[in-house]
């Protein structure tokens, strides 16, 4: 179990919170390679590292940093790829909305032949040829307006009458405008105005999305980083025990502490090496949980990861209020709360709309032309010598109205829902960013006392170590200041890391976690 010890030892020396002496001393020992097993300086045979080894079947520990898988993440992760597909969407459908500005074409070309006898006369042998065209559009007051030239061509044959030709042409503009229901510019625009609305939901969702993906990859970031920081410590505890052994070792063979001391030694070093492996495979755990979150490969050989992290925390001071109101304005649960209450107001608004009566005025006024010859027809036509107008007034109405009655009701339900809703995300807002800040508060103190603990066993180590120089103490009184030690810097490396993880949840309540990174997700 040592070569999981020593070829990091001098790295992770480095890190704990010895004294400098003590320190230096470890670390020269760790590089010499000597233990409790023989003479100080002598450097054991190392057995071959057995075919399960960690690093044979996971591979060698990628290096990473936060801000490159973060970077991965955001262009690959299934959430936000769905949301930029969302947005597309409703784009899409706003499109759609705007086929009301287009102009609509119909063409029809008719005929028809009849014939008729009596008695072996013609009576009747008539033929009828027509061609229409009309271009069409609504109107932004809520009618429409068409543009419909034709020309009808008849020729009627009777034994008794002889035959008779006739061309008629007409040029007609009809306009219908709603005087009562479906009046208006803003009804004509409601429905790109609720496609918009959409839109703009859509686009909060991406940035919720973006949000939440981020908060994962740093807390599984921290978890890794709380791993490795764990395995660090248990390390150095491992190699203050493995100093212990070589002092009471020395001790022993020259006869000055009884080898009865040794065994409790050895004990606390197989419990250390276990939990060295077991810290190691909890790093690979965690590896592979922030690969997952960040979108990295997962297989043969790419599952680890190393990184390397400052876990200094800020000295800046949280004020609950500020932050508080931060968040709500920077919330986009919030504000798609707000898209849906200003679609469904849009809703009602159309609703209501609809009690009102139908009242449709048309007007049809166009010139005419008519003659036995098709160009003296075009002609009369162009000269405007017939000229023809109609109008009408349409009243509709439908008398109980429970549709329209019954819809209108179920809107104003739902935006009631809707406050409800809002009422209780502002709640959910206010009290995660009261635990966030209580956990700052106390973690910072945590920290503080903890690094009192460590200061205590360290001083305390000493002095136990001293009373068994003198045959005051044994063994196991010194080991147990060690573990102190290790609890000390194990709490202390746990409340760094939940003050991270506080501090993640503020940003990215306030807003402030996809800039702090450099991540834009806007289109």
């Amino acid at each position: 179990m040592q070569r999981l010890v020593r070829p990091a030892l001098a790295a992770l020396l480095a890190t704990t919170i010895l004294p400098s002496p003590a320190r230096a001393d470890l670390l020269s020992r760790a590089l010499d390679g000597s233990d409790g097993g023989g003479a100080p300086g002598q450097q054991p045979a190392q057995p071959p590292p057995p075919a399960d080894d960690l690093t044979a079947w996971a591979g060698a520990p990628q290096p990473t940093t936060l801000p490159a898988i973060l970077q991965l993440a955001v262009q690959q992760a299934p959430a936000l790829a769905a949301a930029r597909i969302d947005i597309a969407i409703a784009e899409a459908r706003i499109e759609q909305t705007r086929s009301r500005e287009d102009w609509g074409l119909t063409a029809r070309f008719n005929g028809s032949r009849a014939s008729g006898f009596f008695n072996g006369i013609t009576i009747d042998n008539s033929t009828s040829l027509g061609l229409s065209a009309a271009v069409s559009r609504l109107l932004p007051t809520g009618g429409t307006i068409s543009v419909q030239a034709s020309s009808q061509y008849t020729r009627t044959v009777a034994d008794a009458f002889g035959e008779n030709t006739n061309w008629r042409d007409e040029l007609n503009v009809t306009a219908t405008q709603q005087l009562l229901r479906g009046r208006g510019r803003w009804f004509y625009e409601a429905t790109e105005r609720r496609a918009t609305i959409v839109r703009d939901s859509s686009l909060l969702a991406k940035r919720l999305a973006a949000i939440t993906t981020v908060q994962a990859i740093v807390n599984a970031y921290w978890d890794l980083v709380l791993a490795e920081r764990q395995v660090a410590i248990t390390r150095a505890s491992l190699a203050l025990a493995e100093e212990r052994l070589r002092i009471t070792t020395i001790g022993a063979d020259g006869g000055k502490i009884p080898r009865s001391e040794i065994p409790a030694v050895r004990q606390i070093i197989a419990t250390r090496e276990e939990e060295v492996l077991n810290g190691e495979l909890l790093v690979l755990d965690r590896s592979i949980a922030l690969r997952r979150a960040g979108g990295m490969p997962i297989g043969k050989g790419a599952l680890g990861l190393r990184v390397d992290a400052d876990l200094a925390v800020g000295d800046a001071a949280f004020e609950l209020g500020s932050l508080t109101e931060r968040a709500f304005a920077a919330s986009p649960e919030l504000a798609q709360l707000a898209r849906q209450d200003a679609a469904t107001h849009l809703d009602i608004e159309v609703n209501e709309n609809g009690l009102l009566p139908q009242l449709e005025a048309a007007l049809t006024f166009g010139p005419q032309g008519q003659n036995e010859a098709a160009g003296t027809a075009a002609a009369n036509l162009v000269t405007l010598k017939s000229l023809a107008i109609s109008g009408s007034l349409t009243y509709t109405q439908s008398l109980n109205r429970y549709d329209v009655r019954g819809r209108a009701r179920e809107l104003r339900e739902q935006r009631r829902r809707l406050e409800v809703t809002a009422f209780d995300t502002r709640a959910q807002i206010a009290q995660t960013m009261t635990r966030a800040v209580a956990q700052l508060e106390a973690a910072k103190r945590r920290i503080a006392l903890s690094q009192r603990a460590i200061d205590l066993a360290t001083e305390n180590i000493k002095i136990e170590s001293d009373r068994f120089t003198l045959g005051k103490a044994t063994n196991f009184d010194v080991l147990n200041r060690q573990e102190e030690l290790r609890q000390a810097e194990l709490r202390r490396a746990q409340a760094m890391i939940d003050w991270h993880k506080a501090e993640t949840v503020v940003q990215a309540l306030t807003g402030d976690l996809l800039p702090g990174y450099g991540i834009s997700v806007d289109p």
